[in-house]
């Protein structure tokens, strides 16, 4: 009887010292999947990676996961492959996204943290007097865009009329890849976000080849999270973490840490009034 008693005791006591070693045990570490530029093109485009704009909206977001014990693991993936993955719940997030009632079946949307002005980019080759889309697609010449990217309303419906224009359109693998082909001249235009081209193009000296010709659209971008990796109450907490970076002054201050290139002038002629329209999207 006190052998029997005697190993109760001792299978208690493995228990307890087991319960205590799990409890010491640290949780495994959660960590969110986001996109980042594929940047094997033309070296006179510089990196997208390393411009203020892909700091800034990084930071923002680590800063923001963070509040939720999470930390970033960067993916170097091509724009249209990554938005599939986002889809299917293979990536956990992309950033500079714009809201649209398709992309919210797979997405949540966090923010805003960037106002885009999406502008026409062209070679000197191109005429001053080009000062709307369709003057530019009367012209010989291809336009490279985002793979998967939607543009504004005036795009689209230009896309629409003009059926035969697809086969002049080069669909990027992504922001930088877009430059490149503008840089090597496999392009006469491009479309890209002011605050990206205004940096590039100051970094490399481009300005005296390339210039912004007008402005196409103009809407919020926010980060994107996948509904099949993150659920509800991740969604709440990522919700109340950022008003709280917003009310506290966070966002303002790593915008001030992390500032924008100021704006060139743009041509505001066919500034689109286009914060009537509700679909627009960066990518």
């Amino acid at each position: 009887m006190r052998r029997c008693t005697r190993l109760v005791a001792m299978y208690s006591a493995a228990l307890l010292l087991l319960s205590i070693g799990a409890l010491a045990e640290p949780e495994a570490p959660c960590q969110l999947t986001v996109r980042v530029e594929s940047e094997q093109q033309h070296s006179a485009a510089g990196s997208f990676n390393e411009t203020q704009v892909s700091q800034q909206f990084n930071m923002l977001l680590s800063t923001l996961v963070s509040k939720i014990n999470c930390t970033l693991q960067f993916v170097d993936l091509p724009a249209g492959r990554a938005m599939k993955m986002l889809e299917d719940g293979q990536l956990d997030i992309m950033v500079g996204m714009s809201e649209t009632e398709d992309r919210a079946r797979y997405s949540y949307f966090i923010g805003p943290h960037h106002t885009e002005r999406m502008v026409v980019v062209a070679s000197q080759r191109v005429p001053d007097t080009v000062q709307s889309l369709q003057q530019l697609v009367e012209l010989n010449g291809a336009i490279s865009v985002a793979d998967g990217g939607y543009y504004g309303p005036l795009w689209q419906q230009l896309l629409d009329d003009n059926p035969a224009l697809l086969s002049r359109i080069f669909a990027a693998a992504g922001n930088q890849q877009k430059l490149a082909m503008l840089v090597s001249g496999r392009v006469m235009a491009s479309l890209e976000d002011e605050a990206t081209v205004d940096e590039l193009l100051e970094q490399n000296d481009l300005q005296h080849t390339y210039r912004k010709l007008f402005v196409i659209h103009e809407n919020p971008v926010y980060f994107a999270f996948s509904r099949k990796t993150i659920d509800n109450i991740v969604y709440k907490q990522l919700q109340d973490a950022w008003q709280l970076m917003l009310s506290s002054g966070e966002v303002s201050q790593i915008k001030l840490q992390i500032p924008l290139a100021q704006p060139r002038k743009t041509d505001p002629a066919v500034s689109v009034a286009s914060t009537r329209h509700h679909t627009y999207q960066s990518f």
